[in-house]
C-alpha cells in the first residue's frame, strides 16, 4: 500500500521538505502522522480524507448535503448509537448499512455497528463537520442530549400538591441538570452559527416549533419529536439565566443575558409571553460590539451625503420611518455615531437599550414606574443636550415633546411607524401635532427596509428582461441565487438596507401648510428627485445586490 505522504506530495498538497518535517515531529510525539500534518497546518481534515480514500480505496464524500436519507434509515439506526460512534447512516440496502465516517482506522467501531445493529457495513469517508452537521438535520439539534435526559427520567408517580417552595426547588433542578444545561446551550449555539438575528420557542397542542431568524426570513431547527416532553425544563432554564420568574406563567416577562461564543460576548434579549398551551419565547441575539458607519448601511453616494447634511444641522426633528425589524435603530446609532465628538452632549431614550456606546448617555424606559418616553424627554432637556435620540415616537404626548424640543434648539433623532417616507406627515397630524409646528421642527422622515444579498458565490446572471406591470421599469440583466453551502441553499447572505428619504424644504412646508393630500405630497416629492423605496431597490437589482423578487417582497407599489 502507498503511503499517505507519499501521495499527498503526487497530489502537489505538500512538499518534500514537509513530508519530512511531520514524519520527524509524528515520530518525536507518537501522534498519528495525518493528525501531525493538520497540526503542522501543512493539509485540511478534507486533503487528508481524500487522500485517504486513494489509498484504502474508499469513497470520499466531501459534502453530504446533497445526500438525500431515507427516513426508514434513520428510524433503523439509534440517535445513541450514531452520537457515540460519530457517523452518520447514509442508506441501507439488503442488510447492507452504508455509513460515513471521518476515521477509517477506527475499525473497531465499524465492528461494534456491526455487532450492536446486525447489519452488515459499507464505509465511506466524509469530514467530521460534515458528519455532524448531517446528524443535526436527520436526528435534530441535540437528539443525543434529549435521548439521554429521557432515559435518565423515572416513571411518574401519583401527583399530590407541593407547596410553591418545594414547586420552585424542583423546576430550578430540572432546569438546572446538566443535561438540560447542555440542550439549551446547544439550541442557543445552534442559532448564533447559522448567524440568526432571532430564535423563536413556539408551544402548540402536543408539539413545539423552534425557528431562528436568518437574513429577516424564519426558518425550522431539526428538531428530535421528543424534546417537546422538555419543554417545560427548556423554559424554565432560559428563564434562570435570564433573571426570570421561573414561577410564573401568567404575565410576560423580559429580561437580558450575555454569554459567550467563540470568545466573543453576545447579549441575549429574552421576551416570555403566556400562550394557549403553554409560553412562547423569542430571543434576540445581538451582538456585543458594533460597528456603525453610515457608509455601511446600503446608502447611496447622493443619499449618503444627504444624510450627512441632515444630521449635522443643529436643530431640528428627523425621522426614520419603517416596521418593525426594518433596521431603524442600527440607523440611529450610526447617525449618533457618525455625529458625536467631545464638544456636544448626546442623551438617548430607548426601550429597549439595545447597545451601550461610548460617550453617549443612554436611559432605558421603565414604563411599570411611570419612566416613559414623555416623562423621560422632559427630565432629560433639563440635562442640556445638543442632540437627543427618542427611541420611537408612538403617541401624542411623546410627539409633541419631540417637536418642542426641536423648535428650542436640540437636534432630535426618532423613529416613527408608517410605511414610507410622505406618510410621516399625516401620522404626525393624526398624533395632534398643529401643522405649523410640524413644518418649522421636522427636517426630513427617512423609510427604511431591509433587503436581502443575493449570494456572490452561487449567483447567476439572468438575461430575461423584467417589465413591471405598469410598463415604468424595465430592467435587462438582473441576477438570481442558487443556493449553495455558502448561503445554506437560500440564494441570500446578508442583507442590506434601501432607502426613501423626504426632505421637507420651503416647497414642501408651503404644500403641507395649505393641508394637501398625502398623494399630492408624495407626487410632489417624487416631481423633485425624491427616489422611492422601490426605485431604491430597482438600482440595487441592476448593481447585483438583490434580487428582484427581494425587492417586491418588501415594497409597495408606488
Amino acid at each position: 500500500m502507498e503511503k499517505i505522504g507519499k501521495i499527498l506530495v503526487e497530489m502537489g498538497i505538500i512538499n518534500e521538505e514537509q513530508l519530512a518535517k511531520a514524519v520527524a515531529k509524528a515520530r518525536k510525539t507518537g501522534a498519528m502522522f495525518g493528525q501531525t500534518l493538520i497540526d503542522l497546518g501543512y493539509i485540511t481534515e478534507e486533503q487528508l480524507l481524500s487522500a485517504l480514500g486513494k489509498q484504502l480505496g474508499i469513497p470520499y464524500y466531501p459534502n453530504l448535503k446533497n445526500i438525500k436519507i431515507p427516513d426508514e434509515v434513520i428510524k433503523a439506526v439509534p440517535v445513541k448509537i450514531v452520537w457515540h460512534y460519530k457517523f452518520m447512516p447514509l442508506s441501507l440496502e439488503e442488510g447492507v448499512l452504508k455509513l460515513a465516517i471521518s476515521d477509517p482506522h477506527e475499525i473497531w467501531s465499524t465492528e461494534d455497528i456491526k455487532l450492536v445493529l446486525g447489519y452488515s457495513t459499507e464505509t465511506v469517508l466524509a469530514p467530521s463537520k460534515a458528519i455532524l452537521e448531517a446528524i443535526s438535520k436527520y436526528y435534530g439539534i441535540g437528539a443525543d442530549t434529549v435521548q439521554r435526559i429521557l432515559e435518565k427520567k423515572e416513571p411518574e408517580k401519583e401527583k399530590k400538591e407541593k407547596p410553591v417552595e418545594q414547586k420552585v426547588r424542583d423546576i430550578e433542578k430540572s432546569a438546572g441538570e446538566a443535561s438540560v444545561v447542555k440542550l439549551v446551550e446547544q439550541i442557543l449555539m445552534s442559532g448564533i452559527k447559522s448567524q440568526a438575528t432571532d430564535i423563536h420557542f413556539e408551544q402548540y397542542r402536543g408539539k413545539i416549533k423552534i425557528r431562528c431568524r436568518v437574513d429577516g426570513i424564519l426558518c425550522d431547527l431539526a428538531l428530535p419529536k421528543e424534546i417537546a416532553v422538555l419543554y417545560p425544563a427548556i423554559v424554565s432554564r432560559v428563564k434562570i439565566i435570564s433573571g426570570l420568574d421561573v414561577v410564573e406563567k401568567r404575565i410576560p416577562q423580559d429580561g437580558r443575558v450575555k454569554i459567550k461564543f467563540h470568545g466573543n460576548a453576545v447579549d441575549l434579549r429574552v421576551s416570555i409571553i403566556p400562550v394557549a398551551h403553554g409560553e412562547n419565547i423569542v430571543i434576540r441575539i445581538l451582538p456585543g460590539h458594533m460597528i456603525y458607519d453610515l457608509g455601511e448601511l446600503g446608502f447611496s453616494a447622493d443619499e449618503l451625503k444627504k444624510m450627512k447634511e441632515l444630521i449635522h444641522l443643529p436643530v431640528g426633528l428627523i425621522f426614520l420611518a419603517g416596521p418593525t425589524g426594518s433596521g431603524k435603530t442600527t440607523t440611529l446609532y450610526a447617525c449618533l455615531s457618525e455625529i458625536k465628538n467631545p464638544d456636544i452632549k448626546i442623551i438617548t431614550i430607548e426601550d429597549p437599550m439595545e447597545y451601550e456606546m461610548e460617550d453617549i448617555m443612554q436611559i432605558p424606559i421603565v414604563p411599570k414606574v411611570g419612566l416613559t418616553f414623555a416623562s423621560c424627554l422632559r427630565s432629560v432637556l433639563r440635562h442640556d443636550p445638543d442632540i437627543a435620540m427618542v427611541g420611537e415616537v408612538r403617541d401624542s404626548e411623546t410627539a409633541e415633546l419631540a417637536v418642542r424640543s426641536a423648535l428650542t434648539g436640540h437636534l432630535i433623532l426618532s423613529t416613527i411607524h408608517t410605511n414610507d417616507a410622505t406618510s410621516g406627515v399625516a401620522r404626525l397630524k393624526d398624533m395632534g401635532i398643529e401643522t405649523f409646528l410640524l413644518v418649522s421642527a421636522v427636517k426630513a422622515f427617512v423609510a427604511q427596509r431591509l433587503v436581502r444579498v443575493v449570494c456572490d458565490k452561487c449567483k447567476t446572471v439572468n438575461d430575461v428582461p423584467y417589465v413591471s406591470p405598469d410598463k415604468k421599469t424595465v430592467i435587462k440583466k438582473h441576477y438570481t441565487g442558487n443556493g449553495c453551502e455558502e448561503c445554506r441553499f437560500t440564494g441570500y447572505k446578508g442583507r442590506t438596507a434601501i432607502h426613501e428619504i423626504f426632505v421637507i424644504d420651503k416647497d414642501m412646508q408651503e404644500l403641507i401648510l395649505k393641508g394637501a393630500s398625502s398623494q399630492i405630497i408624495r407626487e410632489k416629492a417624487k416631481a423633485g428627485g425624491m427616489k422611492t423605496l422601490r426605485d431604491n431597490g430597482w438600482e440595487k437589482v441592476r448593481e447585483a445586490v438583490t434580487t428582484i423578487e427581494e425587492v417586491l417582497r418588501v415594497t409597495e407599489t408606488d
